[in-house]
């Protein structure tokens, strides 16, 4: 998984749009994409007690379905 992108939306949640290789070849046909939101949670074992994790918002799409969800989300 890679990230393409990552934007901060006006209310201070950053989204990522990543790339993710789905085959075994390193071919960009192989490749869908996905949004992630970064989510911070309480976690005791963490120091701080804020853990900060990246959880999907949607998953297995295209190119252009992706970067039209992304840039809905990072306005």
């Amino acid at each position: 998984m890679k990230a393409v992108e990552i934007k901060t939306n006006k209310n201070g949640v950053q989204y990522g749009l990543f790339a993710v290789h789905t085959g075994l070849s390193a071919d960009a046909d192989d490749c869908t994409y996905a949004v992630y939101k970064l989510c911070e949670n309480y976690n005791r074992h963490v120091k701080g007690g804020i853990a900060k994790t990246w959880r999907y918002v949607e998953r297995g799409l295209s190119f252009e379905a992706a970067l039209a969800l992304f840039s809905r989300r990072s306005k």
